[in-house]
């Protein structure tokens, strides 16, 4: 792959993943804090769900590592400021979710 095609797509994850983090982390504050019966089924299916929001904010984290964000040379340094901050608050959730999980 060439230079010019790797800066582009590392310019396009940038483009995309705050948005992507902050929904994704969103989806899994709503949807794990629902109330679960006790019924088996209902709350298998719950933790299912919610191990794999995290499964997907934890591939956003590795897509960001993987382009090498947030990248203080790109241009929006605001936009930066944004990611870094999504970023975070990504760690912090799923290191939490682990700790909970040991």
């Amino acid at each position: 792959m060439s230079t010019k095609i790797e800066d582009l797509s590392r310019m396009q994850i940038a483009g995309f993943l705050p948005e992507a983090i902050r929904t994704a982390l969103n989806s899994y504050q709503h949807f794990s804090s629902k109330t679960v019966s006790d019924e088996e089924k209902e709350f298998k299916d719950h933790h299912n769900a919610c191990k794999v929001a995290i499964s997907h904010i934890d591939l956003l984290l590795k897509l960001a590592r993987w382009a090498d964000l947030p990248d203080g040379d790109l241009a929006d340094k605001n936009h930066q400021k944004v990611l870094v901050a999504a970023i975070e608050e990504a760690e912090i959730e799923l290191k939490g979710y682990e700790e909970q999980e040991a």
